[in-house]
């Protein structure tokens, strides 16, 4: 129901973040409702036990001060006892111990206590109240009515002896049950009477139809609603405060109008595979080799390095939640963790001193092919020594190590393929470039937020949903300026899984690109045995 009402909302003209800030609620409703601590927690019988635990705490407690105060009250224990001034010992450890057992009993009350308050004046149906609710003795008449089919008894008259056995002392459970339940919602409704505050539904929008509920809760929905619903925009609000500057000054860089033009420009088709088959591409991978390179641009400033380097770690923590969404490139992913810690601590990509590279006084282009030449022995090394590997083995299993080589070797290979027509001998002009490119690929990447924040709050086991939500949550808050520039700019015509996947994109501007080159009089006209694409 969430997720149609939602997707009826992308419809309207409501502003994105706000659509999904009100989807957020709409699942921690039902992610909090249906926990099966909170209804476990709020059930009769839980309440029951909270006020027995306080009431057992409560005797214990007059019965240490009457015997600490008032010595002469106790007639039957005169004398001296035979655990001497050991008694103490064990009057104080079972104190503690009765204390720390009732604490969680208590806050359970507690709970109960106050979602039941607002039905404590309530005059009209106040017999369902004291109503056996049928989830209480379900399993039980389900019992009662199956046959005994494991006994190995054949005569008809044992069985049916043994039959009847069952039912009557099933019976007796299902009246034992009753009784419990009975008396558990006496003690509630003693409980709400002498103890509970009448308080007023209070709420801005109406999420009852969100509210999931047991029978005979239906008075309860208003106040959980209440009491609930503002839960995601504290989180929203708090993680609000730290958004990823560095970040959104990157992705100003982007360029959308152009299709994320990056996406094709870092590794171009022009470059030839190292194998036969060439290993696909990773958002992560990408960004972490493009910004490898960087570092070893010579003569950049300090600050531009830092600026681009903080920006892609803020950068990664979404990619990676995003590639983690997809579940493929698992080991693509791997690299690029294990590229990225090196580079960030020790200014190192695998084998290669990115620092000490760009103080050699080299040019660009003999930066790049010392870079290409590294990545080119790696890989070659590998498919020396491990043959079989490689030919049975898809790209993606390759070893961590020779999926980063593989990366730099294209990466640096298509930056020297157009190093003369865009002009890369300037170092500036190169790291701009880099800089463009990583912008690209990280705003594309981002566009799968919104849907990563849907699939965060719908695909998670129940135990672990409302931590999903609340992690949904605290992503919407520090990304809201990043969606909403996002979603200002114009985006391809891909599903939402080919918008996940890096090479998606990329075959989409090969397509393009073919479709724009190609004369409008050789798309339609179609010769026999083959079949066009008319484009009006």
């Amino acid at each position: 129901m969430a997720q149609k009402e939602c997707s009826m909302a992308k419809e309207s003209g409501q502003p994105l973040v706000d659509k999904l800030r009100e989807a957020l609620m709409k699942y921690w409703m039902m992610a909090h409702t249906c926990s099966p601590q909170f209804v476990m927690g709020r059930s009769v019988t839980c309440t029951a036990s909270g006020a027995l635990c306080l009431l057992s705490a409560a005797t214990l407690a007059e019965a240490m001060v009457r015997f600490y105060v008032m010595r002469g009250s106790f007639e039957f224990c005169k004398g001296d006892s035979d655990y001497k001034w050991s008694i103490n010992l064990v009057l104080l450890t079972q104190a503690v111990a009765v204390g720390m057992g009732t604490i969680a009993p208590a806050m359970r009350w507690f709970l109960a206590i106050n979602f039941r308050c607002p039905t404590r004046g309530r005059k009209k149906g106040c017999n369902s109240d004291y109503k056996l609710e049928e989830y209480w003795i379900k399993a039980l008449v389900e019992m009662k009515e199956c046959p005994l089919s494991n006994i190995p008894i054949h005569h008809p008259r044992c069985r049916r002896i043994l039959h009847d056995a069952k039912i009557k002392l099933l019976n007796v459970c299902i009246g034992i049950q009753a009784g419990i339940v009975f008396m558990s919602k006496v003690i509630r409704f003693v409980s709400v009477y002498f103890m509970g505050p009448e308080s007023p539904p209070n709420y801005k929008q109406d999420l009852s139809r969100f509210v999931l509920h047991l029978e005979g809760e239906d008075a309860l929905v208003d106040l959980m609603m209440k009491e609930n619903r503002d839960a995601t925009d504290y989180w929203w609000r708090k993680a609000k405060k730290r958004q990823p500057k560095h970040l959104m000054e990157l992705l100003e860089l982007s360029r959308p109008s152009e299709g994320f033009k990056g996406l094709t420009e870092f590794d171009s088709f022009k470059v030839p595979p190292l194998d036969t088959e060439e290993a696909p591409n990773c958002w992560s991978l990408s960004l972490v080799t493009l910004t490898s390179i960087a570092f070893a641009v010579p003569n950049i400033d300090g600050y531009s390095i830092k600026h681009l380097i903080t920006g892609v770690n803020e950068g990664l923590v979404y990619v990676r939640s995003i590639e983690h969404m997809h579940g493929k490139l698992v080991n693509n992913g791997k690299a690029a963790d294990i590229v990225w810690l090196s580079v960030e601590l020790y200014h190192r990509w695998l084998n290669v001193d990115l620092r000490k590279l760009s103080l050699q006084g080299k040019s660009t282009k003999e930066i790049l092919e010392v870079l290409s030449d590294s990545a080119k022995n790696i890989f070659m090394e590998f498919k020396k020594n491990n043959v079989n590997m490689c030919l049975m083995d898809s790209p993606s299993k390759w070893p961590i190590k020779v999926l980063a080589a593989n990366s730099m070797y294209r990466i640096s290979q298509s930056l020297l393929l157009d190093y003369k027509d865009k002009n890369y001998e300037t170092s500036e002009r190169l790291f701009e470039a880099i800089s463009v490119m990583v912008s690209d690929i990280l705003a594309a990447c981002l566009t799968n937020l919104q849907c990563f924040i849907s699939i965060k709050c719908s695909t998670s086991a129940i135990e672990e949903r409302e931590e999903s939500v609340r992690h949904a949550a605290h992503v919407l808050g520090k990304t809201e300026k990043v969606l909403k520039l996002l979603h200002q700019k114009s985006l391809p015509g891909l599903t939402p899984d080919q918008m996940a996947v890096m090479d998606e994109w990329r075959s989409l501007y090969k397509l393009n690109s073919y479709l724009c080159d190609t004369p409008h009089s050789e798309l339609s006209s179609p010769t026999p045995r083959e079949v066009y694409l008319i484009i009006d």
